[in-house]
C-alpha cells in the first residue's frame, strides 16, 4: 500500500512543464494530495497558460488568499511537505515565518533558478539570508549547475540541494520533429529576451540564406507592437500558443534560437531539444549547461553580441542536412538528461534525504 502524504506549493506562474512534473508525482510510491497556491496575474507580460485540471490537485489562485488564509490553510492540512516559489512572494514567505515559529512540522523546501554572477547584490543578499531565511528552509530545490553553485553559498550541502526543478514535459514533446530549415524562437516578447539582437544577426544574413532559412517568432508581451513591425516574407510572428497548438507547430521541425540578455534557464530550450531541434543559445541560457554542446547539437554564442550571434547562425546554415540530423539526434539525447520523471523523483526525495 502506497505512503500517504499531503503536498503543499506555494508557487508562482504555472506553465504545462509544471503540469508534467505534478502528473509524475501522481505516478509515484506516493499517494499525494496536492494543493498549489499559484499566481494568477494577467498582464500583457504574464504567463497565458490554462491550468489543466488534475486529480487529487487542488488549484487556488493567489489573489483568492490573504496572508491570514494561507496561514489557516497550512494549519489545517499540516503537509508533509511545504514547497516555497523562491522569496519573490513577501506573503509566502511572511506566512512561513509564522508557521515555523508556531513549530508545525513541514519539510521546508525553496525553490531556486537564480545563477550565481557574483554580485555586489547577491553577496549581500546571501548574508541576509544567513540573518533571515536560513533556518526557514530545510532543502533548496535548483535547476542546474548555476543554480546549485548559489545554493551552496548560502549554506547548504549536497544532501539539502535537490536538483531538476524543471523539466520539460517528456509526454507533450516526446516525438522527433521533422527536419526543417527554419529559426525558431519561443518564448516572451520583453526586452530581456534580446530579440532586437536576433533581428540584427538574422537580417544581416545573405538574402539566398534568408530565403531558404526564415524566421519564426512564437509568444507574446509587451513589444508585440514593435515585433509585429519586423515582419517580412523572411520572418513570420505567431501569437501564444497553449500547448496543443504548440506541439503541433514545433513537430514542423526547426533550430531553436534563444538570444536571452538574462535567462535564469528556459524551458522552450528544453521543449525544443526533446523534439530533437539543433540550438543556437545565448550564453546567458541557463539551460545550455545541460543541453547544449557546442559545435556537436549546436552553438553557443555570446550574450548580447550581434556579431557572434551571427557566426552561430551562419554555421547552422552551412551544415548539410545529415549534420542537422545528426544535430538534431544528439538533442534529443542530451535532453533526457533531466525528464518530468526526475523531476519529480528529485522532489519527492527529500523524503529520504531529511533524515541522513
Amino acid at each position: 500500500m502506497k505512503e500517504k502524504i499531503k503536498i503543499v506549493f506555494f508557487y508562482s506562474t504555472i506553465g504545462h512543464y509544471f503540469t508534467g512534473m505534478l502528473k509524475e508525482i501522481k505516478k509515484s510510491n506516493y499517494a499525494t494530495d496536492i494543493d498549489i497556491v499559484y499566481w494568477n496575474k494577467n498582464d500583457i507580460n504574464s504567463n497565458k497558460y490554462e491550468v489543466e485540471d488534475l486529480p487529487g490537485v487542488n488549484f487556488i489562485p493567489r489573489s483568492s488568499m490573504t496572508n491570514d488564509r494561507l496561514f489557516n490553510h497550512l494549519t489545517k492540512t499540516s503537509p508533509d511537505i511545504l514547497y516555497i516559489s523562491g522569496w519573490q512572494d513577501k506573503g509566502y514567505v511572511s506566512t512561513l515565518k509564522k508557521y515555523r515559529r508556531k513549530k508545525y512540522k513541514s519539510i521546508t523546501v525553496c525553490g531556486i533558478d537564480d545563477q550565481w554572477h557574483g554580485t555586489l547584490r547577491q553577496r549581500l543578499g546571501i548574508v541576509y539570508f544567513s540573518l533571515f531565511y536560513r533556518k526557514l528552509y530545510d532543502f533548496m530545490w535548483v535547476a542546474g549547475k548555476p543554480q546549485y553553485h548559489y545554493a551552496q553559498r548560502f549554506g547548504y550541502g549536497p544532501e539539502r540541494i535537490v536538483s531538476n526543478i524543471y523539466s520539460a514535459d517528456s509526454d507533450a514533446f516526446n516525438n522527433t520533429a521533422d527536419t526543417l530549415k527554419r529559426f525558431i524562437f519561443v518564448g516572451r516578447f520583453v526586452p530581456v529576451k534580446g530579440l532586437d539582437i536576433l533581428f540584427s544577426a538574422y537580417e544581416s544574413l545573405h538574402e539566398d540564406i534568408k530565403k531558404e532559412w526564415p524566421l519564426v517568432l512564437i509568444g507574446d508581451g509587451g513589444l508585440r507592437e514593435q515585433i509585429n513591425q519586423h515582419k517580412s516574407k523572411y520572418i513570420e510572428i505567431k501569437p501564444y500558443m497553449q500547448i496543443e497548438e504548440l506541439q503541433a507547430e514545433l513537430q514542423k521541425g526547426g533550430v531553436a534560437c534563444i538570444p536571452s540578455r538574462k535567462d535564469q534557464w528556459g524551458l522552450p530550450i528544453h521543449e525544443m531539444a526533446m523534439l530533437g531541434y539543433p540550438l543556437v543559445l545565448s550564453s546567458a541560457c541557463g539551460a545550455s549547461t545541460e543541453f547544449l554542446i557546442s559545435a556537436y547539437n549546436g552553438y553557443l554564442f555570446r550574450s548580447g553580441n550581434k556579431d557572434s550571434l551571427h557566426q552561430a547562425l551562419l554555421k547552422i546554415t552551412q551544415l548539410s542536412t545529415v549534420e542537422l540530423e545528426l544535430f538534431s539526434k544528439r538533442s534529443r539525447f542530451l535532453a533526457n538528461r533531466i525528464t518530468s520523471e526526475l523531476a519529480a523523483n528529485s522532489f519527492l526525495s527529500i523524503l529520504y534525504l531529511k533524515d541522513i
